[in-house]
């Protein structure tokens, strides 16, 4: 990981003939020459930069994988102490630190105004796919958090999908950001009723009509985690709002009786798959943020 090289990345991701692009001779006019460049290059540098620094930290560090970091995050995090009564969740918390402490590419935050705002998706999500993973193992290979009440894990889809289902509503944010017009299709009532009324079942027999979704607002850093941190707060009013239903409402309904159970990982799986899998909401635009590891 440390001493791996662009060119290797690019030949792993079988994109070795695209990442160069023709640009005219500087000094004879009428001829192209090939320069490495373009959206696929952009792409391999990133990746090639995070595996590098990844991995730089790592060997200093006398780890023989990614592996085994995370794994002894794990097992001394089960040192933590923790009561059901205290709430939160030290054990994650410790997890999550020490892999934002020590990776680079972990380190999903940034400054808005003077307020620090942390995102962490890929850290959380990394806890969140090994408690799924190796949860259910009797025993399991090594300690397993719980990690039911960790957030969602914020990138580009949820708060986009939240803006077109109008959960998250952009009419009122401040105009300096510029942020209202940026999906201008959400706006229209019009739209929020057809995706509502559709049959999920419906849209998901024929996957043929499956397309890629349009392309979205390219954000700055700044818009782009303003409405991840929205996403986060958002679905967590969500959670909130499903375990306030009245008990004796869902008495005698099986089929929403699961709703005070409703963890935040569970939303953020339920809005992912919906994204992917259903053609009129996978043909949504979602914003894009050129140029970052985090998602």
């Amino acid at each position: 990981m440390k001493e791996v090289e662009a060119g290797k990345i690019a030949e792993l991701l079988g994109v070795a003939d695209k990442i160069h692009q023709e640009k005219e001779h500087k000094l004879i006019p009428g001829v192209l020459v090939g320069e490495l460049g373009g959206p696929i290059w952009e792409l391999v540098q990133l990746i090639t930069n995070v595996l590098n620094e990844t991995g730089e930290v790592l060997v200093k560090g006398g780890y023989p994988n990614l592996g085994a970091f995370v794994a002894e995050a794990l097992k001394e995090s089960e040192k933590v102490k923790h009561t059901p009564e205290e709430g939160g969740n030290p054990q994650c918390d410790f997890i999550l630190e020490r892999l934002v402490r020590a990776i680079p590419a972990f380190r999903d935050a940034a400054v808005i105004d003077g307020t620090p705002v942390y995102c962490f998706k890929k850290a959380l999500l990394t806890i969140h796919a090994i408690a799924l993973r190796f949860g259910t193992q009797d025993p399991p290979p090594f300690f397993i958090p719980n990690t039911t009440n960790l957030p969602v894990f914020s990138d580009n889809v949820l708060p986009s999908m939240l803006v077109h289902l109008s959960v998250i509503d952009l009419s009122t944010s401040v105009p300096s950001l510029h942020l209202r017009d940026l999906f201008p299709n959400a706006e229209k009532r019009e739209t929020l009723t057809e995706l509502l009324s559709a049959s999920p079942h419906e849209q998901s027999k024929d996957q043929s009509l499956k397309t890629s979704p349009k392309e979205g607002p390219i954000l700055t850093t700044e818009q782009a985690f303003i409405l991840r941190a929205s996403a986060i707060d958002a679905c967590e009013l969500i959670v909130d709002a499903a375990k306030s239903w009245p008990t004796e409402m869902l008495a005698d309904r099986e089929d929403i009786g699961w709703i005070k159970d409703i963890t935040l990982p569970e939303i953020d799986a339920w809005i992912w798959a919906v994204a992917k899998d259903r053609a009129d909401y996978r043909a949504l635009e979602r914003f894009a943020l050129r140029a970052t590891p985090y998602f």
